[in-house]
């Protein structure tokens, strides 16, 4: 079954928390007793969990569901605290480093050589592969992908005779000249968590990236410098109010006709094309970012170390929920991770964006395999969204960041010599 999921509050309480750690949900489980899930909530999750309840014969889901930022908390404290519930978590491609780095997810390569022939596994995309591993391991199960695109008004384009833009300079430009009263040139999304995604592709191509091989940030190095103050130049033809916009401001934006290009995650294009909330379905196309090397993450299912279940079974449990079938009935909530799937073409021709999901998957790189990473990301796009909006030169902004990450890592023991 699937529980009702939690009341939205900022943090979970003291209540809560004692509630996870009690000795009924940290014995040893008879078999008989359901599996618990704890997963986010959203439609695609939503879809798969019921899909677990029914996986596997004989074998019961008590699935919790709950916004991203609970579900992570909670799960955090519970694999903390060495409880042997949930046996199957939601993690996604941030998540999951920092709780593999911990020594609390069951690594699953051997499960996966094991039963790869059975569930068709070899038929799982290499970059949802990618937002799962930590170190050259398997952590969990990919779920759901999510990919940016760059998705533009073809229309507008085609009649101001402007190609989808192959470089960022180009984004900039088209934006520039699309830009008017009533429509703004592009989307930009700098709220809450949104900075890292919509800040990669320009900092993986126009700069050098995050990192260097060991782990020092580039962002005060002339090239990372030069990406942000691109982005600044864009935001001067974005709709207004863009730090306090994310996926959902982004999807009206587009859909209201209220701006003409910009990134936007794959798993907002149906909505494009629905005349009930869309004033311009069948206007929008989809592209890759320029550039590419644009962010992507993968929701998958990881199996808690410290369970009491079989996991083989808990593995082949959500390898069930893998299956091809469920993966074709959830395509327009979610990216496939199987390529049967998103490369079928009866799909591509009923769900059009799918042929630029591939081809941006292809592209695509997840956030850094950084364990610390959302730290990281919280000091860095801090900063960098301050240069973007006039807060601080853009050099010393960059310098700052690249100040502040190098003191947070080397307190983490990173640098050692």
């Amino acid at each position: 079954m699937i529980g009702r999921p939690f009341g939205r509050r900022p943090l979970l309480g003291a209540a809560t928390a004692a509630t996870l750690m009690t000795p009924a949900l940290t014995r040893a489980i008879r078999a008989e007793e359901p599996v618990q899930l704890l997963s986010h909530r959203y439609p695609a999750l939503e879809f798969y969990a019921r899909k677990l309840t029914t996986a596997l014969p004989g074998v019961a889901v008590d699935a919790r569901l709950m916004p991203s930022g609970e579900a992570a908390q909670m799960a955090r404290l519970a694999l903390s605290s060495g409880a042997t519930t949930p046996d199957l978590l939601w993690v996604n491609s941030t998540t999951v480093t920092s709780f593999a780095k911990s020594g609390w997810l069951e690594p699953l390569d051997e499960m996966w050589a094991k039963h790869r022939e059975e569930f068709a596994l070899d038929d799982i995309n290499p970059a949802s592969l990618r937002g799962c591993s930590w170190q050259g391991r398997l952590y969990a199960l990919p779920i759901t992908t999510n990919v940016l695109l760059y998705a533009y008004r073809a229309d507008l384009f085609e009649a101001r005779q402007i190609a989808p833009p192959a470089t960022w300079e180009a984004a900039v430009a088209a934006a520039q000249v699309l830009n008017t009263p009533r429509r703004s040139g592009t989307t930009i999304s700098l709220k809450w968590d949104m900075p890292p995604y919509e800040l990669q592709s320009v900092l993986n191509t126009v700069g050098d990236g995050w990192f260097d091989e060991a782990w020092h940030p580039r962002f005060a190095d002339a090239r990372d410098t030069a990406a942000i103050a691109l982005y600044r130049r864009l935001a001067r033809f974005a709709v207004p109010g863009y730090t306090s916009q994310s996926n959902d401001e982004n999807t009206v934006n587009f859909a209201q006709d209220l701006a003409a290009c910009g990134q936007q995650w794959a798993t907002r294009c149906a909505a494009m094309d629905n005349p009930g909330t869309s004033r311009v379905a069948g206007r929008i196309q989809w592209t890759v970012p320029p550039g590419g090397r644009q962010a992507m993450t993968t929701d998958a299912y990881a199996i808690n170390r410290r369970t009491a279940r079989d996991r083989d079974m808990l593995f082949r449990l959500a390898a069930a929920a893998l299956a091809e079938q469920n993966q074709r009935e959830a395509a327009a909530l979610c990216v496939p991770p199987r390529r049967a799937v998103l490369h079928d073409p009866a799909v591509q021709a009923r769900l059009r964006w799918y042929p630029a999901v591939a081809r941006a998957l292809d592209a695509a790189e997840p956030l850094p395999a950084l364990p610390e990473f959302n730290e990281v990301a919280e000091l860095a796009t801090k900063r960098m969204v301050q240069a973007i909006v006039g807060q601080m030169p853009v050099a010393d902004a960059m310098a700052t960041a690249a100040r502040e990450v190098t003191d947070l890592l080397a307190q983490r023991g990173y640098y050692k010599t």
